[in-house]
């Protein structure tokens, strides 16, 4: 390779490496914009979703919070007298008071476990666990024993998660504030009592669970026994009483046992007078260590006359999770809820160090926070108009490298057979070109003598003429490739008797190679009457070419002879023609049917020639609808086999 031609080639990789890395650019640039923009859409697109599972959890937990906040504070109570149920309520029930059952009393409804309130003792009361002859009564009426046994453990389990915590200390204020209120609540001698009450020793509430099974166990034998027999005097009651009425918790002997709930005008009066003020439900997380878990209860301070309580209800966490979490599985099947244990630090068990859930998916209406688990969204387009752009870009920049390449290496291609060209013609054209004027100017000047010396200098002239005529009819006959092949594509009524076509041409190829010095041996028996679609004279060129080619390198071997062996084969017409010269090196053996190209060891003046000879035959070889190639052989010399289509 010549040093302009490397540069013209380095020029052209560090182009075609700065569009390539511009291009690379772009594209890393375009896929990973797309790849954000997927992103961000997949983000919003999982927002959208959290914010619909979150909408849908408020929306379940709405009605229940707020059909609790609604509750008027004497519900919390067993049973509560009728006629001053929103005035007096902390007075003692006297004599022949109607008692209203509460609606707590049969039991809360799922996910709530139990409504509770301090008791005028300080300790946690419920209105699901009646007490004294209240307990009597609603066990014969309206729940059975089993129900109010399970309640009171419970309320003993609840009592003993409060031990200990905020609410224990009587600090209800210290909850709301935790959770963002600027409210403060009432504290009075109600909710100290509660604190004194609910950090009692761990013998205290001993005592109090021996109690709880000593009580079990003997409600189980006692009222067992008369269960039926209470039903039936509950059943004699209430057939004298319209449904609505309460019962006496002390009975007067001026009043019957049972009479109807009646609120007239004074109570009515009364009810708008009195002065009740009720506090928010807070939602407080406490420590169920019984079953190392977190328990939600929600509690509210209620002020009635000037005194104070404290009012709530327990949820069945487990329960509220896997409720709130059905109504999201079909948006978030893998999410969870984590409570929000920050506002609530007598809630967090030991060894627990699970992080606060982020405040972006905070649920409104309690203290647990959203963890969507495993985003599962649907898969990237494999084909995206962006994609589509940059691969049919690609495709048009390889495509226009590669016809770059192609075009620059058939113009730097021709610009070196036009080189070679001028060189081969120039070289070829000077010897006889010299010759010829130089003879004919000493014939012209008289300076060679007439006779026989006369004859030789224009024999001379004929035989250079005749060179120059030879070289002129190659360059014409090479350029005319072509059109000769689109000649005899046209031409197909020219058959050929391969046989005779050879046998014809024979005596003259021998005659060539004589004068060099070699021997042509012809075998042409095994032709078998195949015909030739092909055109004589091409035939005949070829194989002058091959012989005359023979001459030139074959000439000065050991062994002088030229085998010219033919025969069919394959409907193809097969002629072979081998010398026993030097051959050809195996490094050029794709280079010599390049026109304009000879072997590096012969290009010397010493054989002449224009290094047209074999491409011109090639040429001629596949214009004919054949080929010609050099075949591989064992031992010196070099064999080139021309193939021919038959007329069949």
């Amino acid at each position: 390779m010549t040093g302009s031609r490397r540069l013209t080639w380095i020029v052209y990789a560090v182009c075609v490496l700065l569009v390539v890395d511009g291009l690379g650019w772009v594209t890393w640039q375009m896929v990973r914009l797309e790849r954000r923009e997927a992103e961000a859409q997949r983000h919003a697109r999982q927002q959208e979703v959290i914010r619909l599972a979150l909408w849908r959890m408020d929306s379940l937990l709405a009605p229940i919070i707020a059909a609790e906040a609604a509750r008027p504070y004497f519900q919390y109570r067993a049973f509560y007298p009728a006629e001053r149920a929103y005035t007096r309520m902390w007075e003692e029930v006297l004599p022949g008071e109607v008692l209203v059952p509460s609606p707590l009393l049969t039991g809360p409804a799922s996910p709530i476990l139990l409504h509770f309130e301090v008791s005028d003792d300080g300790w946690l009361a419920s209105p699901q666990v009646p007490t004294g002859n209240m307990r009597d009564q609603a066990e014969a009426a309206y729940v059975p024993a089993t129900q109010v046994l399970d309640a009171e453990r419970r309320l003993l389990a609840l009592t003993a998660m409060v031990r200990g915590s905020a609410l224990a200390e009587g600090n209800l204020e210290g909850v709301m504030l935790g959770r963002g209120h600027s409210e403060r609540p009432h504290a009075d001698r109600s909710r100290e009592n509660l604190g004194t009450r609910l950090r009692a020793d761990a013998t205290t509430l001993s005592k109090a669970d021996a109690e709880y099974e000593a009580r079990q166990q003997a409600a189980e034998f006692a009222r067992g026994a008369a269960q039926q027999q209470r039903f039936e005097d509950a059943d004699r009651a209430q057939a004298a009483a319209p449904p609505a009425a309460g019962y006496l918790v002390k009975p007067d002997a001026t009043r019957p046992a049972a009479e109807p709930l009646a609120l007239g005008a004074q109570a009515l009066d009364s009810l708008a007078a009195s002065a009740v003020e009720t506090g928010p439900l807070m939602p407080v997380w406490l420590a169920d260590t019984a079953n190392a878990r977190p328990e939600l209860v929600f509690v509210r301070a209620v002020r009635v006359e000037g005194r104070e309580t404290l009012q709530g209800f327990w949820i069945d966490w487990p329960a509220m999770r896997a409720m709130l979490l059905r109504s999201v599985s079909d948006l978030l099947p893998a999410a969870q809820l984590r409570p929000d244990l920050e506002g609530s630090p007598d809630a967090r068990l030991a060894g627990d160090s699970t992080p606060p859930p982020e405040p972006g998916l905070m649920l409104a209406g309690i203290p647990a926070g959203l963890v969507p688990g495993a985003w599962v969204a649907s898969g990237a387009p494999l084909v995206t108009p962006t994609r589509i752009t940059l691969v049919v870009s690609w495709i048009a920049v390889l495509a226009a490298v590669v016809a770059i390449g192609l075009v620059l290496r058939a113009s730097l291609a021709l610009s070196e057979r036009r080189g070679r060209f001028v060189s081969a013609v120039t070289h070829e054209l000077r010897t006889p070109l010299t010759t010829f004027c130089l003879y004919s100017q000493m014939l012209a000047d008289g300076m060679v003598p007439e006779g026989e010396r006369q004859r030789g200098y224009l024999t001379t002239l004929k035989a250079e003429s005749q060179r120059l005529a030879a070289i002129v009819e190659s360059v014409l006959e090479y350029a005319r490739l072509g059109t000769r092949r689109r000649a005899q594509a046209s031409d197909a009524t020219n058959a050929i008797d391969a046989a005779e076509l050879l046998g014809e041409m024979a005596p003259a190829l021998a005659e060539r190679a004589a004068r060099c010095g070699l021997t042509l041996q012809a075998n042409l028996n095994h032709l078998n009457g195949a015909r030739l679609r092909a055109d004589r004279a091409s035939v005949e060129r070829i194989l002058s070419n091959l012989v005359e080619n023979a001459c030139k390198y074959a000439a000065g071997a050991d062994d002088r002879r030229l085998l010219l062996r033919a025969r069919l084969r394959d409907s193809r017409v097969e002629v072979r023609l081998r010398d026993f010269g030097p051959g050809v090196p195996r490094a050029e053996r794709r280079r010599i049917f390049s026109p304009f190209v000879r072997a590096a060891r012969d290009a010397d003046a010493a054989k002449p020639g224009l290094g047209l000879g074999l491409a011109l035959s090639r040429g001629l070889a596949r214009a004919a609808g054949g080929d010609l190639r050099l075949a591989r052989t064992r031992g010196p010399g070099a064999e080139f086999v021309l193939t021919l289509p038959t007329a069949q």
